[in-house]
């Protein structure tokens, strides 16, 4: 009797699991193709490396971004809102429009606003995404920019 209590328990767990295996949970590049895989979510900044060196994260700098179906990809820097124009191409390229992001232009406490600049810079050189399930990475090709981000909410 204890072997089918067993049996059953492993069998139900492990089609609890491949109901969970879908397209979602598989990484993806961002490509035109499977850009719904991103579009109109809200992704919130974990931790950054830009040019291989980790930035010590604020806890009050509250950094994100979306990318709207509009092309256009708009969020929060931890003092201002900025906004920039992208395209993911077929092979899976991140291109912005301009070197630089549209900012609101309020000041905040000088170490929020640092953290500000840096994210804005290092997300200039982001130029490939990589999303699984609710886990999105950009980075630069040599991969020593990385900002990885989870969708709000999770």
């Amino acid at each position: 009797m204890k072997a089918l209590t067993w049996i059953v328990a492993l069998s139900v767990t492990l089609l609890a699991g491949c109901g969970t295996m879908g397209k979602e949970n598989k990484p993806a590049v961002i490509a035109k193709e499977n850009l719904d895989r991103v579009i109109g979510r809200q992704w919130e900044l974990k931790t950054l490396t830009m040019d291989g060196q980790r930035v010590v994260m604020d806890l009050d700098a509250n950094m994100t971004i979306t990318f709207g179906a509009d092309g256009r990809a708009t969020g929060f820097g931890s003092v201002n809102q900025y906004s920039n124009r992208y395209t993911f191409t077929q092979d899976g390229q991140l291109k912005w429009a301009g070197p630089s992001f549209v900012t609101t232009r309020r000041a905040g406490p000088p170490e929020l606003m640092q953290k500000e600049r840096i994210y804005l810079e290092a997300l200039g050189k982001v130029s490939r995404g990589i999303v699984k399930g609710h886990e999105l990475q950009l980075q630069s090709d040599d991969g020593a920019t990385v900002l990885p981000f989870t969708e709000a909410g999770y």
